[in-house]
């Protein structure tokens, strides 16, 4: 206890003069403190660390135990609490002066999805390509396996993510971006149309060669004109009416159900 006593009263000392503090564990080598550090922790056999100051913070909100937020303190927190937006759980917090921050790196959970603009798979990211589960490293199959995937990585080429139905396989592939209408696509609307009726009538017709003969002789020439004209009526044929039919004119060209796009590649997470 001398002995540490005397080594923080040299520090301290030191201090006045070049403005570092180090804090060694340990004798020799005597090291030298970095001059950018203000203080600089020392441990001889590198078998030492920094042990954080423990506390029981009650939310992200309160500055408890302290009496007012602190931009800066860095505390290791014991305590948890079930609050569902400011609760907190046992780690590094940091004070920003309004509220507490957990130190903590947000590491991918197995069977995220993530675009990205490159196609080689990445620190445990891997591409929906349709490749073989066999292909990929042994841990990482299990991984895939876990997920519903048997035999092959789903397919993401040219196509679109969407929600899973109860009823469905994750990773189900499906769907089309051309659509053909049928009847059946269409309203089911009927179109009636009908000439108007005038009853029972006849329709008349000027009936040409229904007179006599004339001869004219002209030479050896010889030729016979009817010169003459009556008109006529057909028979009746009651009342009725007529119906007809019109064609649409169409191609039966599909429709085209792709919307505005931009492209990227699509990887789901599996591990390292």
């Amino acid at each position: 206890m001398k002995k540490i006593n005397y080594i923080i009263l040299f520090l301290a000392t030191f201090n006045i003069f070049t403005a570092q503090v180090l804090i060694t564990a340990g004798t020799t080598p005597t090291p030298t403190a970095n001059s950018q550090a203000v203080l600089e922790l020392y441990a001889q056999n590198k078998n030492k660390g920094l042990l954080m100051p423990k506390v029981s913070l009650t939310a992200t909100s309160a500055p408890n135990p302290f009496p007012s937020h602190i931009a800066g303190m860095t505390v290791y927190n014991t305590n948890t609490t079930a609050a569902a937006l400011t609760g907190v759980t046992p780690g590094f917090y940091y004070n920003d002066g309004t509220s507490w921050s957990k130190l903590e790196v947000q590491l991918p959970t197995v069977g995220d999805i993530k675009y990205s603009s490159t196609p080689a798979d990445q620190d445990g990211w891997y591409l929906l390509d349709g490749r073989a589960i066999s292909s990929l490293p042994s841990a990482v199959q299990s991984r895939a396996t876990s997920l519903g995937f048997s035999t092959t990585l789903p397919n993401s080429t040219d196509r679109y993510l969407k929600s899973k139905s109860g009823s469905e396989t994750l990773g189900t592939t499906g769907g089309s971006t051309f659509v053909a209408l049928t009847q059946a696509n269409l309203p089911n609307v009927t179109y009636n149309a009908t000439t108007t009726t005038n009853g029972a009538h006849t329709h008349a017709y000027n009936d040409r060669a229904s007179g006599t003969t004339n001869s004219i002789e002209a030479g050896s020439t010889k030729t016979v004109v009817d010169n003459d004209a009556t008109t006529s009526t057909t028979s009746t044929a009651g009342a009725h009416n007529h119906t007809f039919s019109v064609s649409t004119g169409g191609s039966n060209t599909a429709l085209s159900l792709q919307p505005k796009y931009l492209s990227a590649y699509i990887f789901v997470y599996l591990g390292q």
